[in-house]
């Protein structure tokens, strides 16, 4: 990589970190790039140097956050031979991964970050569509590897399973997040604890009803 290379990496890589702290404490909607431009202490113009938009650094903010969580996916899959194990780890990897990474959710559950029915794509929608495909098919072979080895429901059609999974464990993850302290004073558990809990009832409706072995 040339000097200038590094140092163009080095200041988008700076214009996003500020965005993704604004993000987490203002939320995408409500942060403008005039925000952008004083956090990170560029000018407004020198942010457009790097990104033509708010909706560029989300995406690329995105994409980042997808490429991590699908590597993470990836490790504990190939780090567990046993279905189950694989399970709780790809569930513990996307739960440690948002708690980790509250800019990333924030992003993921934001509206209007990727328009299907555009008829024109930037390489970086196209990038992050390309991410969100592969890491699907993952999900989906891990689900029929479950079916092969009989321990996974085989009228489940794997792709629409994956969809609903998602929906589901980003359903409690946020749940989780907006409930802290409910769940500590009334249910006398904390974030993690539920979450595992949610992760359990989610294997047993997709399992012939059997226990990590």
């Amino acid at each position: 990589m040339s000097k200038k290379q590094a140092l163009t990496e080095f200041h988008r890589g700076s214009i996003l970190a500020a965005a993704e702290r604004l993000f987490v404490e203002k939320g995408t909607e409500k942060t403008t790039m005039d925000d952008i431009a004083r956090e990170s202490e560029y000018s407004k113009a020198t942010l457009y140097v790097y990104f033509q938009s708010k909706e560029e650094i989300v995406n690329a903010i995105l994409l980042s956050s997808m490429v991590l969580l699908q590597k993470k996916i990836q490790e504990a899959i190939r780090g567990n031979a046993n279905w189950f194990h694989a399970y709780d780890a790809i569930c513990d990897a996307i739960i440690r991964f948002y708690g980790e990474n509250p800019a990333a959710y924030e992003v993921v559950g934001s509206d209007g970050v990727v328009d299907l029915n555009s008829t024109k794509l930037d390489q970086g929608l196209k990038d992050i569509l390309q991410v969100g495909d592969a890491t699907n098919q993952l999900l989906a072979d891990f689900l029929r590897r479950g079916a092969a080895e009989g321990v996974v429901r085989i009228e489940l059609p794997p792709d629409e399973t994956v969809l609903l999974f998602w929906a589901t464990l980003s359903g409690m993850v946020q749940m989780a997040d907006s409930k802290s302290h409910y769940l500590e004073r009334s249910l006398k558990i904390d974030r993690d604890v539920f979450l595992r809990h949610g992760a359990r009832m989610l294997l047993d409706a997709i399992t012939k009803g059997r226990t990590v072995e």
